[in-house]
């Protein structure tokens, strides 16, 4: 039994099962989300450059980051393909291991005299810090910024290595802490800092009397430092550069950084800010000040060596985004903090843990559930809610590619370009989602779904967008159009997709098309003498959702601004629902029509009850308030039946 108890609280175990706990709840939902942003982009690349190319040349944004590719295009045949699920599993798996990395990490760095226990919750706590980092979500959801939990699981076994060969005079553990320190730079840029780190990890085992004797290793990774260093700027294009930065750039992106160190309290410092109206930076360091002190001193009290890791840790981490990012880029992607939450969880943990695992009585025991529970449930909502907008973007994503996979070339108007929650949770940064940025297209966002070429088009018409719904708002992906560019895109795009924006999801909506081929059927049903009603079509599915598609003509044009009414009407004769509205979801109007021009309009219903239903559709102009009379002795309308099941 009491071997069972030592492996159950032997810090690798522990640090794998909070790894796998945490991240599990948090992300598993994140394997069926589909790909986002560079991905679009990236993935046509990777597939279309050679070995050579992949480790000759920059991406095509200009950052030199073969080592990631390389993992990508290995991964992808093992898994058979880039392909969604596969690609998150892999930032998952990341993910996984950088957290119990982190718990195995601050367990090494204790003082001996730490007992087993205090050990284990230790490396516990700093896994859960870790894994529940809340600026972490978007490098987690997004498979192409994976290179984030890469290089930090890359950094904390370079130094776990070097604390393990410097402790015991292994060379071979050396070679290894070498050897993450060479590998980190060509998987991201900020990977160049893992060897100033292991210098300052030197610095920190002799100064704090860890290792017997100092070392000359360190002059090894100060030299990689310099070679990595020249190689990366030698084989790099553009990209983010240090240049530029003013030094409001320079205040705003210390503040968003240290918002990350008091990640656990900033939300906090949030509900302070808004109660008073206080300046968001001004109240983040009034939080921050009194909180490092504290961190600070219960630190020093129990674990100076892990009080100065996590310190180096974050100071280094934290330096490339400091002076190589604009402040609004920066606090657009939250995902260059990750590479500072194994320093942050490593400063907490030392802190809380001794006074955590010392706990004796119920008493203490249910304080302290209640101060993590207080400190990591803020990060965990806000890592859900990040998911959630993924999600809702998710479905659109994936609405476009089912459509545009089933044959035809499709136009997507206003899929969201990125989507921002009501309310903050944190004082500052964006706090929502980009999924499609402006400069990915959805040709491309076709083609890694599904394989398909050359079968998408997007465009921005605000005209229809709806009114931000309840929970978030939302900006639209794609070229912006007025009238005549969308109609335009109309005769060029096949068939017309609409984006519609609910409170708890984002679809796409099937509008209609101008048809292509000429329609034999005749004018059935002809309305004010100048518009034909060529053909109808209706169904009702499980849903009770009514679809109603209609083809019309305008032989000679129509120069009033009319509009289509389609009524539901119960046996009774009651209105039920309705679907009024310019033809094509409103973006495509007759006064726009060519003439003779037939176009295929589809209409839905909100859901009704099963029964028998009539349909009465006709058109009408808003202007004089008056409906077109209908040929054929229909009066003002052309009427039919829908049964739903």
């Amino acid at each position: 039994m009491r071997s069972r108890s030592c492996f159950l609280l032997h810090p690798v175990v522990v640090s794998a099962v909070v790894a796998l706990l945490v991240v599990g709840v948090l992300y598993v939902d994140t394997l069926a989300l589909p790909l986002f942003s560079d991905d679009l982009v990236q993935i046509p690349w990777l597939e279309s450059i050679s070995w050579r190319q992949l480790w000759t040349s920059p991406s095509p944004y200009g950052y030199y980051r073969p080592l990631w590719y390389s993992i990508w295009r290995v991964w992808g045949g093992l898994v058979g393909g880039l392909h969604p699920p596969g690609l998150h599993l892999l930032n998952l798996i990341a993910h996984g291991v950088a957290t119990s990395l982190t718990g195995l990490l601050i367990a090494g760095w204790l003082p001996g005299s730490v007992t087993r226990e205090e050990r284990a919750v230790a490396a516990a706590l700093a896994a859960a810090f870790f894994a529940v980092f809340p600026f972490s979500r978007q490098a987690v959801a997004w498979p192409g910024a994976v290179y984030n939990p890469l290089v930090s699981a890359m950094a904390t076994a370079a130094v776990l290595a070097y604390d393990r060969g410097r402790a015991g005079g292994s060379g071979l553990w050396i070679g290894i802490a070498l050897l993450m320190g060479a590998v980190a730079p060509f998987t991201y840029e900020s990977g160049i800092v893992v060897a100033p780190l292991l210098v300052g990890v030197e610095v920190i085992g002799w100064s704090r009397g860890r290792w017997r004797n100092g070392s000359w290793w360190a002059m090894a990774f100060i030299a990689l430092f310099v070679l990595t260093s020249l190689l990366w700027r030698s084989m790099r294009g553009v990209g983010v550069v240090a240049s530029g930065l003013t030094p409001i750039d320079l205040w705003h992106n210390t503040a968003y950084l240290i918002q990350g160190l008091i990640y656990p309290v900033a939300p906090l410092v949030q509900w302070f800010a808004g109660w008073v109206g206080l300046d968001p930076v001004l109240a983040l360091w009034l939080g921050a000040l009194p909180t490092a002190a504290l961190l600070g001193w219960w630190a020093v009290r129990h674990s100076v060596d892990v009080l100065l890791l996590g310190a180096a840790w974050f100071v280094v981490f934290a330096l490339p985004p400091l002076v190589s990012m604009k402040a609004d880029w920066f606090a657009l992607a939250p995902r260059f903090l990750y590479m500072t939450a194994a320093g942050v969880s490593l400063i907490w943990a030392g802190a809380l843990g001794p006074w955590i695992a010392r706990g004796v009585g119920v008493r203490r025991v249910a304080v302290a559930a209640l101060v993590l529970a207080a400190l990591l449930i803020p990060a965990a909502c806000f890592v859900r809610q990040g998911i959630r907008l993924y999600h809702m973007a998710g479905e659109s994503i994936w609405d476009a590619a089912r459509v545009a996979a089933a044959g035809g070339r499709v136009l997507l108007v206003n899929l969201p370009r990125r989507i921002t929650p009501v309310g903050r949770v944190y004082p500052l940064g964006f706090e929502g989602v980009t999924p499609l940025p402006m400069r990915v297209t959805a040709d491309g966002l076709v083609y890694v779904h599904t394989g398909v070429r050359n079968a998408a088009n997007a465009v921005a018409f605000g005209v229809v967008a709806t009114e931000d719904p309840e929970g978030y708002s939302y900006e639209l992906f794609g070229r912006p159009a007025g009238w005549q560019d969308m109609a335009d895109a109309v005769r060029d795009g096949g068939i017309v997709y609409l984006t519609r924006y609910e409170s708890e999801r984002i679809r796409l909506v099937e509008a209609g098309n101008v048809e292509r081929t000429p329609i034999n059927a005749g004018s059935s049903v002809q309305f004010g003498n100048r518009v034909d009603l060529l053909d109808t079509s209706c169904s009702c599915d499980q849903a009770g959702r009514v679809r109603l598609t209609a083809w019309w003509r305008a032989p000679s044009g129509v120069e009033p601004d009319v509009s289509v009414f389609a009524h539901l009407l119960s046996s009774e004769e009651t209105l039920v629902a309705q679907a009024d509205g310019r033809p094509l979801l409103g973006m495509f109007p007759f006064w726009m029509w060519s003439p003779g021009e037939v176009v295929r309009d589809v209409r839905q219903f909100a859901p009704v009850e099963s029964g028998t239903y009539r349909i009465r559709l006709g058109i009408w102009e808003p202007a004089k308030g008056e409906r077109w009379q209908a040929t054929n002795g229909l009066g003002d309308a052309a009427s039919f039946s829908v049964r739903c099941p």
